[in-house]
């Protein structure tokens, strides 16, 4: 028989092996950090370490999928690792306005910027050049590969990355990316532009996020057809702007670039990130080496 314990004092849950930082960037823009971390010994070589924007919305999702699958990395493909969320100091899911600017590239075409957008590299700058040396400082971790998931504007900020600094991560997984921010300008960019680096990407986009959703995916994908483009334009094109992105970044960089492309049927713009993370996870943290 269940008893129901009675306590005049509820006690929040907390979640093991974590904690929460609030700091300011150099630039006095603030942030929250969520820190996650194995409850096994760091093995010699260190953790790799999971990078996870919008924070405050996923970092459970993340935390959980790396812990339960971690568990037996022989029959997952996931070892132990550090996952970490950047949000932003406040008391919901999401921060509209905040995310809108640190997750978007700068305007194409001499087109004039307002001050909502356009702050990706700067933000890419704290990741890469503040946070990133907090990290190893408080895990004493040296060298250890650094990966990035990113879902809709975060996606577009994790491909805005791997062309302009593909080697700032040592993989990458953009869910869902808003390809349809500045008129398409990023997927123009991936058609003209040759890669600096080859990294592995994985891109992923839910079945439902277009009203007239391709009847099939394939894992080699084929270069756009942009009058098609056009005509699905009111839509966002999350299906058809995924795949062409797809389809440039994996033949512009070679035989030896390793790009995927997955649609989740069923999912829907949000539903798709729990899904994209668990697959997502064994694709970023199946290379050794360091980044």
């Amino acid at each position: 028989m269940l008893t129901r314990v009675r306590s005049d004092f509820p006690v929040p849950v907390r979640l093991p092996n974590t904690e929460q930082w609030d700091i300011p960037s150099r630039a006095g823009r603030p942030y929250r950090i969520l820190l996650g971390w194995p409850d096994t010994p760091m093995p010699r070589e260190g953790w790799d370490v999971v990078y996870l924007l919008d924070g405050n919305a996923w970092f459970g999702t993340l935390l959980d999928s790396l812990r339960m699958r971690a568990r037996r990395p022989d029959v997952t493909g996931v070892r132990p690792a550090i996952a970490v969320g950047i949000g932003y100091p406040i008391d919901d899911v999401v921060d509209v306005a905040r995310r809108r600017y640190d997750l978007t590239p700068p305007r194409s075409g001499g087109a004039a910027d307002d001050c909502d957008t356009g702050g990706a590299d700067a933000f890419l700058d704290f990741l890469t050049d503040e946070l990133s040396p907090l990290i190893d400082a408080r895990f004493g971790l040296a060298n250890q590969r650094r990966v990035l998931f990113g879902h809709s504007f975060g996606g577009l900020f994790v491909l805005h990355t791997v062309l302009t600094r593909p080697w700032a991560f040592a993989a990458y997984a953009a869910a869902s990316p808003s390809l349809w921010f500045d008129d398409r300008a990023l997927l123009r960019t991936c058609a003209a532009t040759p890669l600096a680096l080859s990294v592995p990407l994985m891109i992923a986009v839910g079945a439902l996020e277009e009203r007239v959703a391709p009847a099939s995916c394939r894992a080699e994908c084929e270069p756009p057809d942009h009058a098609a483009l056009d005509r699905e334009a009111p839509d966002r094109a999350m299906i058809a702007n995924a795949r062409a992105v797809a389809g440039h970044l994996g033949h512009s960089a070679g035989a030896d670039r390793e790009v995927q492309f997955h649609i989740f049927e069923g999912e829907n713009h949000a539903s798709v990130v729990p899904v994209a993370l668990g697959r997502a996870l064994p694709f970023l943290l199946a290379n050794t080496g360091a980044a």
